[in-house]
């Protein structure tokens, strides 16, 4: 029985290891496999897949230019921002090696999200930078409605699941939800095309222009420097594989084959799922142009109109 014990909790502490040795070295691999994508391309070589983490060692020894007028939410707001996505990614379901089981609730993920979103938003305006208040009200008003997309997809799995716990969820061991795979593949497209809104991607936004007024993050970010603008990144960072990482899930929880498969398997299809839903974003950052912002909300109502699709199958099968 100790020996038996013993077994599982090594390989406890051996999936830990592993989920977060993923959470440190995923993000900045996931950016540079963008940009490594956009460039080939672009007919270009382009900087290495390892170029993100050279370019945070290099912010990290930088000297900060700060402003004297700025108070101690520009000051914390990237800290505070980068501690909130950490515990986002240790309680969302963005790969199969979930340590401990801790549950992650819906709408506690959800709320995380908008605090940190809340600080980022304050650290812009309390620049006093005219393009940070462009960047602020802009992201503020893709969220709202952007929001209600990302959480009608989920709440319509929890409610076919019946808990709101994403961890019970999104585990290979409910049978509920086995066989759904529509619902499934239809809340994965709701979930991506409002994740290339919430990061700010194409047709979305640029994060490769010059054009400050066209900015939504970057905008906001425009006055960080040194650390604090290597904190600023390496969040966004997290942010993306976090997002990318519950879309691929729910493509992965679409196909029959996942189920059956062993942990190993389905840890490795996770991580190949990140990966591969950033290279499709390189492919539609190459090929398509960015949305004029009144544009924008008919490109949001796609993924709305997924989230919408996704409850009434849920209601449909709760019925039944």
């Amino acid at each position: 029985m100790e020996s038996l014990l013993t077994d599982l909790n090594r390989q406890e502490w051996l999936r830990a290891g592993a989920f977060f040795l993923s959470l440190i070295f995923m993000p900045p691999l996931t950016v540079g496999i963008i940009r490594k994508t956009k460039a080939r391309f672009q007919n270009r070589i382009g900087a290495p897949i390892f170029q993100p983490f050279y370019d945070l060692a290099k912010l990290l020894k930088k000297d900060e230019t700060i402003s004297n007028h700025v108070s101690w939410i520009f000051r914390s707001a990237p800290s505070i921002n980068l501690s909130l996505l950490f515990i986002v990614a240790c309680l969302a379901p963005w790969t199969t090696l979930h340590p401990f089981g801790l549950p992650g609730d819906l709408f506690l993920l959800i709320y995380l999200l908008a605090f940190s979103r809340f600080f980022t938003v304050l650290s812009a305006l309390d620049a006093g930078s005219a393009f940070g208040g462009f960047g602020a009200s802009r992201e503020v008003t893709l969220a709202l409605l952007v929001e209600p997309a990302i959480m009608l997809s989920l709440a319509s799995l929890g409610v076919t699941a019946g808990t709101s716990d994403l961890t019970t969820v999104f585990s290979f061991e409910n049978v509920k939800l086995q066989s759904q795979t529509g619902l499934w593949f239809i809340a994965g497209c709701g979930l991506f095309l409002s994740s290339l809104v919430e990061l700010s991607r194409m047709p979305a936004d640029d994060p490769t222009t010059h054009l400050e007024l066209t900015m939504v993050h970057e905008a906001m970010i425009l006055e960080n420097s040194a650390t604090n603008l290597a904190l600023a990144e390496l969040t966004h960072f997290v942010k993306i594989v976090v997002l990318l990482g519950i879309s691929s899930q729910c493509f992965l929880h679409s196909l029959p084959w996942v189920w059956h498969a062993s942990e190993i398997t389905r840890a490795l299809a996770s991580i190949g799922g990140v990966f591969f839903m950033a290279a499709f974003i390189a492919v539609i950052e190459s090929v398509a142009v960015k949305l004029r912002w009144t544009k924008l909300p008919e490109f949001i109502a796609y993924s709305v109109a997924m989230s919408i699709f996704c409850v009434l199958i849920a209601l449909s099968r709760s019925t039944n």
